[in-house]
C-alpha cells in the first residue's frame, strides 16, 4: 500500500512548527504561559499609575483639563456639567505627574472627589464638613430635620456587582447624589413622597416611589438596544440588528441558572432549530445529543463546537466561566467553517476579567438524584403463577408445583433462604446519589492587564455503588495591553475527569436488575452471595466485581497576538495546541456465589481480568486572520481575510491479561501470559483552510454579507483534496425607512433576511479513500507466519459531503417589549457517502461512493416578552417552537433490512415493522390468516399480510416510525420582585416514536439480558376473559409476538418540568455590614415531572432499545452564591 501518511506535513506546511514530542510541546507552552503571567501579575496594579501627564497654563479650565486627560490617557471623564461651571479656572503647572497625582492636584481645594473604574472617571461632589451654627440655626436644623429625612442604599448590575457613578435624583427636582465606589449612596431628600430616579449611561433607568422605605437596593439592567447589542459571530462580533443569517444566543444567565454536571444538557430548550436530548442520567456520560436543524447526514451529525475559537467539547467548559455561547444555524452564518460546520456551529465565549481592582466570588451547590421513572416487577410468588400460565399456554407443564406455590404464599416474604422475594431495585440502587460542586473565580484586572482565574471542582455519585464522576478543572483568561496598538490574549486550561463504574457495564447492570426475578436470592441469611440468575447478580457484580476508571486529562493553551496599527485595520495571530491523555483501566474480579447451605456455586467471571487503554492525543490549530473596518458617510464595509491550519494525531495502546492470582495487585505483569492481547493503533487527520467575510450596510438600513471558504483536507486524495464553500446573504430592516417614521412608537424594529450556503462534510474517517491492509498471524508448524490480506476495496475519487441550504426570516421588535424571529429553511445533503451492492464474486467488501441525498424541510419561532423594568416585580418570558422534517431522497436503490433503517422517501433511522391487525381471539381467525411464526394461539398478535403472498415475511414489513423527534417546544420564564427571583423551564416535544422491545417490555423474555420476568404492567395480557386487553396472551419461548411491529410503538412525545429554580438576594444593608458585594441562595430542581404516554417505567428521551439504559434522574439542588 502506498504510504501518503508521511506525506501529510509536506503537503500542508505552511507555516513551520518545530518537530517536538506532545508532552515536551505542551509543557513549554505551560511554561512559557506562566512566566508571562507572572511577569503581568507584577505590573497588575502599578498600570494605573504608570502614565505621566503635564500641563502648563496660567489659566484653565476643569472642562478643558478634563478634555485634556481624555485625549492622552484614554480614560473617560465623567462629571456634572453643572456643577464643573461653577468652579473657578485655575493656574497649573505639572510635569510628570501620575494620573493620580494629577487628579488629587487640579481638584485639590475644589468641592470634588473622583473615582477610577477600569477605564472611566467619575468625578462627584465632595461630602462639605459641617460648619459651626449658631444657636438659632441648630434650632432651625432641628425644625427642618422633622421636616425631612435621608435614605440611603446600593446599587448593583443585574449580577449583583456595584455599579459606580449612578445618578441618585428625586424626580422632578435638581436634589440628587451619585453612587461610591461600592455602589453605596445616601440622599436627603425634600419630599417624602416622591419618587427616586436611578439612572447610568448605558443601564435602563428605574424609578422607585420613596413611601415609608429609608432603604432602597436597586438592580439595574443593560440597556436592551438593538442599536449597540453585539453577537458573537464567526471570527469576530456583530451588532444584532446587522445580523442576516440564522443565528440564536443564550446568555450566560440562562445557562448558570442549571446546575448540570455537563454543559451540553443546560441548552435543552434554550434556542428554537435546536433538538436537545439527554438520554441517561449516568455520571459523566449525561451529556446531551445536540442536533442544529435535525440530521443532514447518515453519517456524524454533531455540531462544530467552538470554545473562544478553538474546537472543543462542551462539557469541557463550567457554565460559571460562559459569557456566550452563540447557535450558527444556517449555512450563510457557518459556511466560514467549510467543511466543519455541515451541521451546525456552537460558537462559546468565555468570561474575562473587567472593572480595576480584584474580587473574588463563589458559586455551590449540592443535591440529591433519583430515578425520573423505573419499571415496576411482579414480586416472586406472581411471577411463579405468571411463569406458570406461560408455560402452560403454550402446552408445557407447569414449572414451579403447587407445594412451592403454597409455601410462598404462607411464607414467602423473603425473610428465608428457601422462598427469597427480592426488590433487586431496592437491593441494587443506592437510594440516591448526592452530587456537589464548587466553584471560585478571581477577578484581577488594572488598566493593561487582566486576568480572570477559576477553579473547579463537581463531583456527582451514581445510584449503584462503586459508580461516580469527578472533575478538576482550571482555566485562566489573561488579556495584556502592551501598548495603544498592539494587545495579546492567552487562556490556559486543565481538565481532570474521572468515570468510575463497576466493572461489570452499568447499563448491563440495570438490564440484569429488572430482568432477574423475585424468586431468586441476592444474598444468602449468612452473608454469602446468592445465586442470582447463575451467578449473575448486579449487587455482588457493583460492590465486589470490581472497579472500572476512566480518566482523560487534557491541558490546552489558547494564545492570541493582536495588532492595531490604524483604527481601521485589525491584525491577529492565534496558536492552540491541546494534549489529551486517556487512561482506562478496568480490573473485573471474580464474584463468587453460594447455595444457602454454603456451598459454592457459581463463579463470574471464571477468572478474573485486566483490561488497560491508553491514548494519547495532540490538537494543534493555527490561525492568522486580517480585519479591514471602514465608515464612510453611511457606508459601513467590513473585510475579513484568513487562513488556518489545523491537524490532529492519536496513538493507541491496549492491553489484556487474566487469572489474576493478587486481587490485591492489579498490574498486567501480575497476571497470567497464556490468555493476553496487545494492540495499538495510530492515525491522523491534517485541514488547511482560506477563508473570507465582506460586510456591507448601508445606513443601517440595507445589510449584506459574503462569506467563502476553500477547505483541503488530508482525508481524500490529490485532485480531491479542496473544496470551495460559499455563501450569501442580505437584509433590510425596514423600519429604518422614513414612510415608517410614525410607526416608531410601537414598531421598534423590523427586518427580513435571507440566506443561501453551500457546506462541506469531512467527517468520514481517517483514510476513506485508501486501500487498508488487515495484518494477521497463524501457526505453521512450530512458526508463526504473519499475514497480511486486502478486505475492502478502495475509491481514491471520494470527495466531500455536499450541503446546500437556504433561508428566509423575519425578526421584529413590537411596542418595546414583544419580540419575534421566525424562520423557514431547506437543507439538502448530495453526495452522502454510501456502500453500493458489488457482485459478490470479487470477494471483498464495497467501497464507499457518493451517492446519497437527503433533505430537511423545517420552520422556527421564536417569541419573547420583557416587562418594563422600571417597576419592582419585572418579569420575562420566552417561547420557543421549531419542527424539521427529514426524508431521504436517494439511496442508489439500497434498502437495508433490521429494526432501524435508511429507506428512500422516508426519514434517517426510521423503525421498521409489521402492521397489527389486532389479536386472534380463536383458532378460526388463525385458521384463515396467512401463516406467521411457530405455533398460534388465541391472544397472540396478528399481522398484516400486505402482499397478499399467505405468508407474513419481511416483504411485508413497512416503515413504521422514526427515531427523529419533531415539533419541540420551550417555554422559559424569569420573575423577580425585589430579591427573590423566580425561574422555570418547560420542554417538550410535540411528535415522536418510541420503540422499546425485548426484554424491556415483553414478558419472560431474553432477548438482550439474562433471566426474565414480568413488569406489573404486563399483567393486564390477553385471556378468553380479557379479550380486549392491553398486552398480548403470555406465551414463554414463542417469538411470534417478540416480532417488531407497531404494537410495540408508542407516542413518545412529551411535556417536562426541565428545571425550577427559587433565588434570594441579601440586601445591601446587610451586605455592607459583611463587607460583601453580593450573596444570594438558591433552591432548584431538574427532571421534576413528566406528562406523557409512553410505556410506564421508561423514560421518554431514551424511546427507543432494550430498555437497558442508566435512567434519567430528577436532581433537588441547594445553592449558594457569594462575591467579595
Amino acid at each position: 500500500m502506498k504510504n501518503i501518511l508521511g506525506k501529510i506535513t509536506a503537503y500542508w506546511s505552511w507555516f513551520p512548527i518545530p518537530c517536538v514530542s506532545y508532552q515536551r510541546l505542551l509543557m513549554m507552552s505551560i511554561k512559557a504561559y506562566f512566566v508571562f503571567a507572572l511577569l503581568c501579575c507584577f505590573q497588575l496594579r502599578a498600570e494605573t499609575f504608570s502614565q505621566t501627564l503635564s500641563y502648563k497654563s496660567n489659566s484653565v479650565r476643569l472642562e478643558n483639563l478634563f478634555n485634556f486627560i481624555e485625549k492622552e490617557s484614554k480614560y473617560l471623564v465623567l462629571y456634572d456639567n453643572n456643577v464643573i461651571k461653577r468652579t473657578k479656572p485655575l493656574s497649573l503647572d505639572a510635569k510628570n505627574l501620575s494620573l493620580t497625582k494629577f487628579l488629587e492636584l487640579i481638584l485639590d481645594g475644589k468641592p470634588l472627589s473622583y473615582v477610577i473604574d477600569d477605564k472611566t472617571i467619575f468625578i462627584s461632589p465632595k461630602a462639605l464638613a459641617p460648619a459651626k451654627l449658631s444657636r438659632e440655626e441648630k434650632i432651625e436644623i432641628k425644625r427642618i430635620d422633622r421636616l425631612q429625612r435621608t435614605v440611603k442604599g446600593r446599587v448593583a448590575d443585574d449580577k449583583g456587582q456595584p455599579l459606580i457613578g449612578v445618578t441618585v435624583s428625586e424626580k422632578g427636582t435638581n436634589n440628587g447624589t451619585t453612587t461610591d465606589a461600592d455602589g453605596n449612596f445616601q440622599l436627603v431628600l425634600t419630599n417624602d413622597q416622591g419618587t427616586l430616579v436611578f439612572a447610568l449611561l448605558g443601564y435602563v433607568s428605574a424609578e422607585l416611589p420613596i413611601g415609608g422605605k429609608s432603604e432602597f437596593n436597586v438592580s439595574l439592567l443593560p440597556a436592551v438596544n438593538d442599536l449597540d447589542e453585539v453577537v458573537v459571530i464567526a471570527y469576530g462580533v456583530q451588532k444584532k440588528v446587522n445580523l442576516t443569517g440564522a443565528v440564536s444566543t443564550v446568555s450566560s444567565k440562562d445557562i448558570s441558572m442549571r446546575p448540570v454536571g455537563q454543559t451540553s444538557a443546560g441548552l435543552q430548550g434554550m434556542a428554537t432549530g435546536v433538538t436537545v436530548t439527554q438520554r441517561s442520567g449516568k455520571p459523566g456520560s449525561d451529556g446531551a445529543d445536540i442536533r442544529i436543524r435535525g440530521i443532514g447526514t447518515i453519517g456524524n451529525s454533531n455540531p462544530l463546537v467552538l470554545i473562544d475559537g478553538v474546537e472543543g467539547s462542551m462539557n469541557n467548559i463550567d457554565p460559571n466561566m460562559i459569557e456566550s455561547i452563540s447557535i450558527l444555524k444556517d449555512a450563510a452564518s457557518s459556511s466560514i467553517y467549510g467543511s466543519r460546520a455541515a451541521n451546525g456551529v456552537i460558537l462559546i465565549t468565555t468570561k474575562r476579567a473587567t472593572g480595576d481592582k480584584i474580587s473574588l466570588s463563589y458559586n455551590d451547590y449540592f443535591g440529591w438524584q433519583s430515578p425520573t421513572n423505573m419499571p415496576k416487577i411482579v414480586n416472586a410468588l406472581d411471577h411463579i403463577l405468571l411463569t406458570n400460565e406461560a408455560y402452560t399456554n403454550v402446552g408445557s407443564s407447569p414449572l414451579y408445583g403447587e407445594d412451592l406455590i403454597e409455601a410462598y404464599r404462607k411464607q414467602g416474604d423473603g425473610s428465608s433462604d428457601e422462598y427469597p422475594n427480592t426488590d433487586w431495585q431496592k437491593e441494587s440502587l443506592l437510594g440516591s446519589g448526592f452530587q456537589q460542586s464548587h466553584f471560585v473565580t478571581l477577578n484581577a484586572a488594572s488598566n493593561k492587564v487582566k486576568t480572570l482565574a477559576s477553579l473547579g471542582y463537581f463531583d456527582q455519585k451514581g445510584l449503584m455503588l462503586n459508580s461516580g464522576f469527578k472533575r478538576f478543572s482550571f482555566r485562566n483568561n489573561l488579556d495584556v495591553e502592551i501598548n495603544d496598538k498592539l494587545k495579546a490574549k492567552i487562556d490556559l486550561q486543565y481538565i481532570n475527569p474521572t468515570v468510575t463504574s463497576p466493572s461489570a457495564d452499568i447499563s448491563q447492570l440495570f438490564q440484569w436488575m429488572n430482568s432477574i426475578p423475585a424468586n431468586q436470592s441476592f444474598r444468602n441469611s449468612n452473608g454469602t452471595w446468592g445465586l442470582g440468575w447463575n451467578g449473575n447478580n448486579p449487587v455482588s457484580a457493583a460492590a465486589d466485581g470490581g472497579v472500572a476508571h476512566y480518566k482523560t486529562p487534557w491541558g490546552s493553551v489558547n494564545a492570541s497576538v493582536i495588532y492595531k496599527p490604524f483604527s481601521w485595520l485589525t491584525a491577529e495571530v492565534n496558536y492552540a495546541p491541546k494534549y489529551v491523555f486517556t487512561d482506562e483501566k478496568n480490573f473485573r474480579q471474580v464474584v463468587q456465589s453460594y447455595l444457602p447451605d454454603g456451598r459454592k456455586s457459581f463463579a463470574v467471571p471464571v477468572r478474573s481480568e485486566l483490561t488497560q487503554k491508553h491514548n494519547q492525543e495532540l490538537f494543534n490549530n493555527m490561525r492568522a486572520t486580517l480585519t479591514f473596518n471602514k465608515t464612510i458617510e453611511g457606508h459601513q464595509l467590513s473585510w475579513l481575510l484568513g487562513a488556518s491550519r489545523e491537524d490532529y494525531s492519536i496513538e493507541s495502546l491496549n492491553g489484556f491479561r487474566d487469572n489474576f492470582v493478587l486481587p490485591e495487585f492489579p498490574v498486567l505483569d501480575a497476571g497470567s501470559a497464556l490468555n493476553q492481547s496487545a494492540s495499538g493503533t495510530a492515525s491522523e487527520w491534517a485541514l488547511q483552510s482560506f477563508f473570507s467575510r465582506i460586510n456591507y450596510t448601508y445606513k443601517d438600513r440595507y445589510l449584506l454579507e459574503l462569506n467563502a471558504r476553500y477547505d483541503g483536507s488530508s482525508r481524500f486524495l490529490k485532485g480531491n483534496r479542496y473544496g470551495f464553500f460559499p455563501s450569501g446573504s442580505a437584509g433590510w430592516r425596514f423600519t429604518e425607512e422614513s414612510f415608517l417614521a410614525d410607526a416608531k412608537s410601537w414598531l421598534n424594529e423590523g427586518k427580513i433576511r435571507a440566506s443561501w450556503g453551500k457546506l462541506g462534510n469531512q467527517n468520514i474517517g481517517n483514510y476513506p479513500a485508501v486501500s487498508a491492509l488487515n495484518l494477521g498471524s497463524f501457526n505453521l508448524g512450530d512458526q508463526i507466519v504473519g499475514t497480511a490480506a486486502l478486505n475492502d476495496m478502495s475509491n481514491p475519487d471520494i470527495t466531500w459531503e455536499s450541503t446546500e441550504e437556504k433561508n428566509i426570516g423575519l425578526d421584529l421588535t413590537l411596542f418595546n417589549n414583544f419580540s419575534l424571529t421566525a424562520d423557514l429553511y431547506h437543507r439538502k445533503t448530495s453526495d452522502i457517502l454510501l456502500k453500493l451492492d458489488i457482485p459478490l464474486t470479487l470477494g471483498l467488501n464495497a467501497p464507499q461512493q457518493n451517492a446519497g441525498v437527503v433533505e430537511n424541510k423545517g420552520w422556527e419561532l421564536g417569541l419573547g416578552y420583557r416587562s418594563n423594568f422600571d417597576r419592582e416585580f419585572r418579569y420575562n418570558l420566552a417561547v420557543n417552537l421549531s419542527d424539521v422534517r427529514n426524508k431521504v431522497l436517494d439511496l442508489r436503490g439500497i434498502s437495508n433490512t433490521g429494526l432501524i433503517v435508511n429507506r428512500e422517501g422516508y426519514g434517517i433511522n426510521s423503525i421498521l415493522g409489521y402492521e397489527v391487525e389486532g389479536y386472534f381471539q380463536n383458532q378460526a381467525e388463525i385458521d384463515q390468516h396467512a401463516t406467521q411464526f411457530g405455533d398460534l394461539a388465541p391472544g397472540d398478535l396478528k399481522y398484516k399480510d400486505r402482499n397478499d403472498d399467505g405468508k407474513i415475511t419481511e416483504a411485508d414489513k413497512i416503515v413504521i416510525g422514526s427515531t427523529i423527534p419533531r415539533l419541540t417546544y420551550s417555554l422559559n420564564a424569569n420573575l423577580q420582585y425585589k430579591g427573590v427571583d423566580f425561574s422555570f423551564l418547560l420542554q417538550g416535544v410535540g411528535k415522536a416514536d418510541g420503540y422499546l422491545y425485548g426484554a424491556g417490555i415483553q414478558p419472560f423474555t431474553t432477548t438482550g439480558a439474562i433471566g426474565g420476568t414480568i413488569r406489573e404492567d404486563n399483567k393486564d395480557r390477553w385471556t378468553p376473559d380479557n379479550p380486549n386487553a392491553k398486552y398480548p396472551r403470555l406465551a414463554f419461548g414463542k417469538n411470534n409476538n417478540a416480532q417488531s411491529s407497531q404494537f410495540w410503538m408508542k407516542d413518545a412525545s412529551y411535556l417536562r418540568v426541565k428545571n425550577i429554580q427559587l433565588g434570594y438576594t441579601l440586601p445591601s444593608t446587610l451586605l455592607n455590614q459583611m463587607r460583601l458585594q453580593k450573596i444570594r441562595l438558591f433552591v432548584n430542581g431538574s427532571n421534576l415531572f413528566t406528562v406523557d404516554n409512553f410505556w410506564e417505567g421508561y423514560d421518554v428521551e431514551a424511546p427507543v432499545g432494550y430498555g437497558n439504559f442508566y435512567p434519567q434522574v430528577k436532581v433537588y439542588t441547594f445553592g449558594l452564591d457569594v462575591t467579595f
